[in-house]
């Protein structure tokens, strides 16, 4: 099986895939990125307006970057279309919500993937991690699709500390369960929260790689 990997950012993603292979040991990779061949001054141009859906990712040189979730839907939908032709199946390394986006091939979705988990697990207080304060009231309206009460706090995955993030993980410890929400958090993230809260937490790029290696068996 081959699966292919899109980032709302560029690929290759480093920081995320190399955690996510050693549940997939059978799975071909291949990855794609929206703003792959776009320079600087494009990249600035998707940039999200005070009214406009943040979504948070990172650039091939390591450096996070804030894009609209609406202006970045045409080229997530143009890695799906180029992949598809080579793949089985098709992952988003990212947690935001798309129903606008079409494939041909299976499409695996980290955000409903998480929603159905939690919603499975029957808690009624959640804690949720994201990586931008404008962030936190799209993710209250999401999670209480599925529970009834959410505590939303956020520290970046990719320029916070780990002072930071223990900080904002102290704040959930009263939840039932934690989700990191965002697919930039690791598994060093994940270690964090949970000895800091001593609650189980939920990691999307884990999660993910879990199904996919599942499909792929």
């Amino acid at each position: 099986m081959k699966v292919g990997l899109i980032t709302i950012g560029q690929s290759p993603r480093m920081d995320v895939v190399p955690e996510m292979k050693p549940y997939m040991e059978r799975v071909g990779i291949v990855e794609c990125g929206a703003l792959d061949e776009l320079t600087r001054d494009e990249i600035e141009e998707l940039a999200p307006k005070e009214d406009e859906e943040v979504l948070v990712s990172r650039l091939r040189d390591g450096s996070q970057v804030k894009l609209s979730r609406d202006k970045i839907v045409k080229k997530l939908q143009e890695c799906i279309d180029k992949l598809e032709k080579e793949v089985d199946a098709i992952g988003l390394l990212c947690t935001g919500e798309f129903p606008e986006l079409k494939a041909k091939k299976l499409l695996i979705e980290p955000s409903i993937l998480l929603l159905k988990t939690v919603e499975a697990l029957n808690v009624s207080k959640l804690g949720v991690l994201v990586p931008d304060p404008k962030q936190k009231e799209m993710a209250k309206r999401k999670w209480k699709k599925v529970v009834k009460e959410v505590q939303v706090r956020s520290v970046s995955p990719y320029v916070g500390t780990e002072e930071e993030l223990r900080k904002q993980a102290q704040d959930l410890a009263s939840s039932e369960l934690i989700v990191l929400d965002c697919i930039g958090y690791s598994t060093r993230s994940k270690e964090i929260v949970k000895e800091v809260t001593g609650k189980p937490v939920l990691l999307p790029r884990t999660l993910m790689a879990r199904v996919i290696g599942e499909l792929g068996e």
